[in-house]
């Protein structure tokens, strides 16, 4: 069988219908920062985001890596990535700001996603003779990690999140710790990149239809729409420096393991959340202005960083990448005030 090893490989259909339903599941962990309680925001609503923000990015990345390198494209393969569809559709449905009573659906929906992924690298270790090492060793490892989760079953209820995450925090680290197998497949140029920046692309859109969604729900005040347009500035600004850089530094070029990358959307995708509910909440003024202002801060200060994290100096090196920066702080700032004028 042709592993498609040796040529240029692009995301394909079943790819972009497997976005869309984890685009829905981040869309629902986000909702986790719009929750008020009189007016104010738990700092503890943060940590909850991303407890539930980070393994439904990592299910999402276990099968962007493993395609990437693998993805043979067959019967079996898109049966495997459809069954992985259908454990998120569950993840997604479990995920709720009070976390406690879906605990068990949301544990075994992840576990489920990586369980057929682990399936999917046995199945790639036999018909892929490149693919036996890394498979093994992200076999193991992530079985490993899975494991631990598991049994946060059997501890107390006080106790389950940390042992759930010091399983999660496990799956995170094994690439980490395979790099010299891992640059034995190298991951595609083109792909791997293409991949990760078509989820950005849908999450950019999903900002710009919650604004939408925003301006429908509420009575407009003189300042609503203003507060919306501003808004939707921020998320353009942010979207031209991110693919700007993102198609100069990443697509096309020899990425090794490509973990710099794996890793930097991690936060990119919690500093973009961020951002888009800091906008929602200029439209409707629901938020005080300390809090608004830390939210909107903590989301560029994440979002930034990442860009920085992957592309370093890169991110600024030209003149349209500056601008995008100074539109960003600016319209910001612009928002934060707007955003309490309008409460």
């Amino acid at each position: 069988m042709n592993s498609g090893l040796d040529v240029i490989k692009r995301a394909n259909w079943l790819e972009l219908f497997f976005d869309l339903v984890f685009v829905f599941a981040i869309a629902k962990a986000t909702h986790v920062l719009a929750h008020l309680h009189d007016g104010h925001m738990a700092w503890s609503q943060y940590g909850i985001f991303l407890l539930i923000m980070i393994p439904v990015v990592w299910a999402w990345t276990g099968h962007t890596m493993f395609a990437t390198r693998f993805d043979t494209e067959d019967t079996t393969q898109r049966l495997l990535t459809l069954a992985q569809m259908l454990a998120a559709v569950f993840l997604a449905a479990f995920i709720n700001p009070d976390f406690d009573p879906n605990y068990h659906g949301f544990l075994f929906s992840y576990v489920a996603i990586r369980v057929l992924l682990i399936l999917m690298y046995i199945r790639a270790a036999r018909i892929i003779p490149e693919a036996r090492p890394i498979s093994k060793y992200l076999g193991v490892g992530f079985s490993i990690g899975l494991l631990v989760a598991l049994g946060s079953l059997l501890v107390d209820p006080s106790w389950r999140y940390v042992v759930l995450y010091t399983g999660i925090a496990i799956e995170i680290l094994v690439p980490l710790f395979g790099r010299s197998v891992l640059k034995t497949v190298p991951v595609k140029s083109h792909h791997m990149p293409e991949r990760f920046g078509l989820l950005t692309i849908i999450l950019f859109g999903e900002s710009v239809v919650a604004i939408a969604a925003r301006l429908g729900d509420l009575t407009w005040t003189a300042v609503t729409p203003v507060a919306a347009v501003i808004g939707f500035v921020v998320m353009c600004a942010a979207w031209w420096l991110y693919f700007d850089t993102h198609e100069e530094k990443a697509i096309g070029q020899e990425l090794g393991t490509g973990q710099r990358v794996l890793y930097g959307h991690l936060g990119l995708y919690c500093g973009l959340s961020i951002i888009s509910t800091a906008i929602g909440f200029a439209i409707s003024g629901e938020l005080g202005l300390f809090e608004h202002a830390a939210m909107t801060a903590i989301g560029f200060l994440v979002f930034g960083g990442a860009m920085i994290f992957m592309y370093g100096a890169a991110t600024f090196a030209s003149i349209t990448q500056r601008i995008s920066i100074l539109v960003i702080v600016t319209a910001s700032l612009l928002m934060i005030g707007i955003g309490h004028v309008s409460g």
